[in-house]
């Protein structure tokens, strides 16, 4: 299914009308003039991606590349222009594997110039007879090119290539495309000559494996008497895990994996232009951003049958669904879409991961354009939550920050789907294929998440509240608790609404009955997990608020949101006991002090009154312990809360400072948090 769905989807976009080139990342440009004599001190650098240079269309071969000793037409790398090894240094101590590798080297050498001197000769094209001379001046290494350290090498520095720019400028290369410029004239973009020379290159190529190819039928078309393709080529890149040159989806290089004496692919027969089709198509949705999300060890790749425009609305909303795209998606998901079509078209979705020369297929997907849709907005209407954030963060925030090479920064929007997985590890590397599968299919396919999920996520947030405190709640997250971040010099940690907000779409959609639906913002409900989380909140802001808001060192949360989330009997003895200490204390502070304490106490007295009380005058009876789930609530009452208290300070603070604030507005638990 998935091999067919490819294949119709490279001819649908006409992926296979010029097969003989490919987008290739070209840094360094060798410029010549007319007799192959280096123009200036060195190679130009491409304008492009940093460390990669400018993608050009550049000739490929459909020559396979595995066993070493083939090179490209036009642009390859140090040891297909220069013989030079990437790495002269590696297996020294191996005689045999270096003899290896430098006959490899070789052969790939003296091919790269055997295809320029037969073009040459089927072309007398000028600029090739610069590029054979300039061989023939550069036997060696040529000037602008060295193996060492940097001139200034800093204590236990490995060797690299360096290589002198045109202006004179040495920088640090690693495995580099070049290519080569014959006055002015770039020959990767020669269309009149070079490129025409190149398709009937390729096509002859093509037409010689055909000839040795044996016919069978074709398990992807279901043609009989077609070419099988001993092996799936091209193989395909930019899977994560997977070697640098590439992976296959479809391979057989072990005894064990053959049967009735066929050899390799043959064992699941697909026609040359079927696995050419579906090889090209794949290779094209894991390079477009409109149809590949990579996060972690896994990318996905998506599309829709006709809907062309449809992946890029997904892609989007899937990596950067900033507050106001989503708030409009969820107020009219249906807005300039034709739902009839939509009903009728198909949505695919593949997730991939690597295992060294092999692609695993992790997870396949096949819904309706209609059905993924109204998926995705029961999605973030499961992910609506409250925020929690200052308006002095709101005015300080930074543009959003470009994504590189698929992987996000911290200035990602709170739902991307990477913030949101990255709230269950500490560093994005650790992130597991599994966990965003799981994500992916609750996303488009509405599933829930299982439960164990919630535990990773809980001991991060647990973690972090301790080791940075509560400012890792905000949205994003600044203050104190970034400066501790930054002095630690640790990853930043996910913000408060990913964590949030992805525990109560977890709960959520796993309810059981008797259990509450957690609202997007503070609510009333005799759950006792959720009173507990909330009860922690006030309890924090009353020390806070006992200390001026100028606390030094560990507060209660700090100290005892681990015992409090799960053992809350034990702990809420003790933050009992505390808080009528700090109430004592702010009641010391004068009337206003005294009027602020009360109304403290009142809001404690409205949550302690939903526990069981033994006896008057005596603290609420707390459970002894709390299930996943209900330490999950607990999260969500603690930081909803929180968010209650945050936004009631800010608007206090923005009507008073506007003169909108009425005498009888006046708070005076508010007027001593305006002192924060």
């Amino acid at each position: 299914m998935l091999l067919k769905l490819l294949y119709d989807f490279a001819h649908s976009r006409n992926l296979l009308d010029d097969l003989a080139f490919t987008p290739k990342a070209v840094r360094w440009i060798i410029p010549l003039d007319s007799k192959g004599n280096l123009i200036g001190s060195g190679a130009q650098e491409s304008t492009g991606d940093k460390n990669r240079g400018k993608e050009y269309s550049a000739p490929q071969t459909s020559q396979s590349k595995n066993a070493g000793g083939i090179a490209e037409f036009l642009a390859d790398n140090l040891t297909g222009i220069f013989s030079l090894d990437s790495d002269p240094d590696k297996d020294k101590g191996n005689e045999k594997k270096r003899r290896e590798r430098d006959a490899n080297n070789a052969a790939k050498y003296e091919d790269f110039w055997r295809q320029i001197q037969q073009a040459f000769d089927d072309t007398k094209h000028p600029a090739l007879s610069a590029l054979l001379q300039f061989h023939e001046h550069a036997k060696d290494a040529p000037p602008f090119l060295r193996w060492g350290v940097s001139q200034e090498p800093k204590p236990d520095e490995k060797s690299n290539w360096w290589l002198t720019t045109a202006s004179g400028k040495e920088t640090k290369i690693g495995p580099d495309n070049f290519t080569f410029q014959v006055d002015g004239d770039l020959l990767l973009n020669d269309e009149t000559t070079l490129r025409p020379y190149w398709r009937e290159v390729y096509q002859k190529e093509i037409e010689t494996t055909i000839t040795k190819a044996k016919p069978g039928i074709c398990l992807i078309t279901g043609r009989s008497d077609v070419s099988i393709a001993a092996t799936h080529r091209p193989t395909i890149k930019g899977v994560p895990n997977t070697q640098s040159f590439g992976a296959t989806i479809v391979s057989f290089d072990k005894s064990a994996f053959v049967s009735y004496g066929f050899d390799q692919s043959h064992n699941a027969p697909v026609s040359m232009e079927a696995v050419s089709a579906y090889c090209n198509a794949l290779k094209f949705l894991l390079t477009q951003d409109d149809h590949n999300l990579r996060i972690g060890q896994a990318s996905i790749c998506f599309w829709a049958r006709e809907t062309k425009e449809a992946s890029s609305f997904f892609a989007r909303m899937l990596n950067r669904p900033d507050p106001a795209s989503v708030a409009a998606f969820l107020k009219a998901p249906w807005a300039g879409i034709d739902r009839e079509q939509a009903r009728h078209d198909q949505f695919y979705s593949v997730t991939l991961s690597g295992n060294a020369g092999r692609i695993v297929v992790r997870h396949w997907m096949q819904a309706t354009l209609e059905s993924a849709r109204e998926h995705l907005r029961q999605w973030f209407g499961d992910l609506e939550i409250v925020t929690y954030e200052s308006t002095a963060a709101q005015a300080n925030r930074k543009p959003k920050a470009k994504v590189d090479g698929g992987q996000a920064d911290s200035e990602l929007p709170p739902l991307a789907l990477y913030r949101l997985a990255c709230t269950s590890v500490r560093e994005a590397k650790d992130l597991q294929a599994e966990t965003l599968s799981q994500l992916y299919r609750a996303t488009l396919e509405g599933t829930a998440p299982p439960l164990m999920l919630l535990k990773p996520v809980l001991n991060r947030l647990y973690a972090d509240l301790c080791r940075f405190g509560t400012g890792i709640l905000e949205t994003p997250i600044s203050g104190k608790a970034m400066r501790i971040i930054s002095d630690s010099n640790t990853p930043i940690p996910p913000p408060g609404q990913s964590r949030m907000a992805l525990l109560r779409m977890i709960l959520n959609r796993n309810i059981k009955e008797g259990e509450p639906m957690i609202e997007p913002k503070v609510f009333e409900t005799p759950d006792p997990a959720y009173n507990c989380g909330r009860l922690l909140a006030i309890f924090d802001d009353l020390q806070m608020q006992a200390h001026d808001y100028k606390l030094e060192g560990a507060g209660v949360v700090e100290r005892y949101y681990g015992s409090a989330s799960s053992a809350p009997n034990s702990a809420f003895g003790i933050l009992w006991r505390l808080h009528q200490h700090h109430l004592r204390k702010i009641s010391r502070n004068g009337d206003a002090g005294k009027r602020a304490a009360e109304a403290i106490k009142r809001r404690i007295g409205d949550i302690a009154a939903l526990f069981p009380q033994p006896a008057p005058n005596l603290p609420p009876q707390f459970p002894r312990t709390f299930s996943l789930q209900e330490q999950g609530r607990f999260a969500l009452g603690f930081y909803q809360q929180m968010a209650v208290r945050r936004a009631a300070i800010d608007e206090y603070k923005r009507k008073k400072k506007t003169g909108e604030l009425k005498p009888e507005e006046i708070d005076d638990v508010l007027e001593l948090a305006d002192s924060e």
